[in-house]
């Protein structure tokens, strides 16, 4: 006979029930815990590289912000050529292009009138800007009307290969090119593959455009020019300057000038319709307005790119990877030498090292590397996410403080890095990107913003692994051509190293020498990761605004009444007109340290700015001054004003 058997077995007591749940809760645990490490160590990559998701492209970062401009409309007159018109083969393509600049100067505020002949040209008046565009083909008198606007004191902004043609569209020379732009060598460029144009800090066509922003243009005949000094120049794509290739040194793209007769030319070297991408479409066009402003003799204000004025930042920046106690070397010259350093750690190589901790903590900021060195870029939202954050916490368990920068393996990265590392605690990214420009991007992120800061520079891996260097000051002079380059421009300088590469050795000399000539040079902002990506973030949200000074209205009467018995307008850039400029800080922040370049209509000798009514002191330009604000409080709105003293009423100039 069988056993009876109960269907459904029947635990006895409560206590068999509660062993059972506790078993399966620590079954389950270390099932649940088992797969969190093996998510965040595992790389599907190195399993199976067919599956692997490769990087997205480089996400655009926020277009710059522009450039506060004077209020109020101006006269323009846009010259419409006939026999230029007939020059180009496609014959909507002049009318298009005037179509472009027309609606350029009316979002300027310009009012604008049409002008077709030499006649009309010798009736301009004084404060008018003519625009000229897209005119190789010009008679004679219409040459000579133009040069005779410039004398009498007019504006003029010009492009490409203006007046090389005469009347009949047959050659005539580069003379007309070359005499608008003060110019002595004026050249055709060669067609190349890729053509690029960077634009540096401290132009009058810089305003509003970040420091080192590079515009790519179709390779469609561009002309260049010979000059010296600060200029809007062609590129290669890492911003090096790119002569063109018959000799000579010309590479100038863009230039702004004044006349002899108090006059103001803006010269671009290119057409509008030349943008490779609609981004550098809209970049190109803010060069086109800040030439037509500054022409036009308005004035222009936009924040420094640095603190205090300074004319570029310089980064020290060392990769704690293996053999990671060699940071001590740099740690120790940066104590030595009172310079801030950043560095990026593996966490998984040093978690265990807490004097390596206190020393790097010392000596600057601490920032991540990742965990264990795998490239996160392509993976899921979810997956970057998970991995950033244990590294987080990770650089934050050993040393206390949460990092704020990230420096991704590989340098690779992708929107959802971005999105992932702001979201876990972070602020800023430092890595390459595609040379772009020379400063920092914000990138914005359902979390709030992430500061890209580029590496622009070569580093060690690239002197000594890539390129084969041995003698150690092949560093040195790659790393002091870099940072010149950088500081020509305004941008940021960074210099990076690793720990397998320099160390307590006579490369680390590099560093130093780097350090020596900053300061000797003595404009340089030198900072740490976090610093840098703060201040772009809130430079980023100042907002600079022109307006009327106050006693505009009465100036306006006076200058009426003038016009109405004298015959004659005032030209533009008059000093008494000058707008005064309202700049309002972060509104949660504030900011440090902050300064104004103002692009100015006219000389900037007897222009005496004043902050909330009080003299400061400021530094003159060749195109305007340099206005210092100081520090502001969240949301504090500064008027500066742009007053002119009688000869007794000095300020202090720095």
């Amino acid at each position: 006979m069988r056993p009876e058997r109960d269907p459904v077995p029947r635990v006895k007591s409560w206590g068999s029930w509660l062993g059972g749940i506790l078993l399966l809760g620590i079954l389950g645990g270390a099932v649940v815990a088992a797969a969190i490490l093996l998510w965040e160590n595992l790389d599907v990559r190195e399993l199976a590289p067919s599956l692997a998701a490769s990087p997205g492209p480089l996400p655009d970062p926020e277009l710059p912000t522009s450039a506060g401009r004077e209020p109020g409309a101006f006269s323009a007159v846009l010259f419409r050529s006939p026999r230029s018109g007939a020059y180009f083969p496609d014959t909507a393509y002049y009318p298009r292009a005037l179509a472009r600049w027309r609606g350029l100067l009316e979002d300027l505020g310009g009012d604008v009138r049409e002008a077709g002949s030499a006649d009309e040209l010798r009736a301009l008046a004084p404060g008018d800007l003519l625009v000229v565009p897209e005119a190789p083909c010009l008679s004679t008198g219409e040459v000579t009307a133009i040069r005779a606007h410039l004398r009498a004191g007019g504006g003029l902004v010009s492009n490409w290969a203006v007046g090389a043609r005469d009347e009949r569209c047959e050659w005539r020379g580069w003379q007309v090119v070359g005499d608008l732009t003060g110019a002595g060598d004026v050249r055709e460029l060669a067609v190349r593959e890729a053509l690029y144009l960077t634009v540096p800090a401290g132009l009058p066509l810089s305003q509003g455009l970040d420091p080192g922003t590079r515009i790519e243009l179709r390779p469609e005949p561009s002309l260049t020019l010979h000059g010296s000094g600060p200029r809007v120049y062609w590129s290669d794509w890492a911003l090096n300057p790119a002569p063109d290739e018959s000799g000579g040194e010309a590479d100038v793209a863009a230039v702004t000038r004044p006349s002899e007769g108090g006059g103001r030319s803006a010269w671009l070297g290119f057409r509008l319709s030349q943008a490779a991408t609609p981004r550098d479409s809209v970049l190109l066009e803010v060069l086109a307005q800040n030439g037509v402003l500054w022409a036009a003799g308005r004035t222009m204000a936009s924040p420094a790119p640095w603190p205090e004025g300074r004319r570029g930042a310089l980064l020290i920046v060392q990769d704690v990877e293996a053999d990671p106690r060699n940071a001590l070397a740099l740690a120790a010259l940066l104590r030595e030498t009172r310079v801030p350093g950043t560095f990026f750690a593996v966490t998984q190589l040093v978690m265990e090292d807490a004097e390596l901790a206190g020393a790097l903590s010392s000596a600057g900021e601490v920032g991540s590397q990742t965990s264990d060195h795998a490239p996160v870029a392509g993976l899921p939202l979810p997956d970057q996410v998970v991995r950033l954050r244990r590294a987080w916490n990770e650089v934050r368990g050993w040393t206390g403080s949460g990092p704020l920068g990230l420096r991704p393996p590989e340098e690779t990265f992708d929107a959802n890095t971005l999105q992932a590392w702001r979201e876990v605690g972070g602020r800023y990214v430092l890595a390459v990107n595609q040379a772009r420009s020379g400063s920092p991007e914000v990138h914005r992120t359902g979390e709030g913003p992430v500061i890209l800061i580029p590496r622009l520079l070569k580093d060690d891996y690239n002197v000594f692994v890539q390129e084969g260097a041995i003698r150690a000051d092949r560093l040195t002079r790659a790393f002091l051509e870099g940072t010149r380059k950088l500081r020509s421009i305004g941008g940021v300088a960074v210099v990076a190293v690793h720990t397998q590469i320099v160390g307590a050795d006579r490369r680390l000399d590099a560093v130093r020498a780097v350090i020596d000539t900053a300061r000797a040079e003595g404009d340089w902002w030198i900072a740490g990761g976090g610093e840098v990506a703060e201040w772009w973030e809130r430079r980023a949200s100042v907002r600079v605004t022109l307006v009327p000074h106050p006693a505009a209205d009465s100036l306006a009467d006076t200058a009426g009444s003038l016009a109405d018995t004298t015959g004659t307008r005032a030209g533009p850039g008059e000093e008494a007109s000058l707008p005064d400029i309202l700049v309002e800080a972060p509104a949660l922040v504030g900011i440090r340290g902050l300064w104004i370049d103002v692009t100015l209509p006219g000389a900037s000798d007897g222009v005496i700015p004043s902050v909330d009514g009080l003299p400061v002191p400021h530094t003159a330009t060749e195109w305007g001054i340099r206005v210092p604000l100081g520090d502001l409080s969240p949301g504090q709105v500064c008027r500066i004003s742009l007053g002119v003293p009688g000869p007794e009423d000095r300020s202090p100039r720095t």
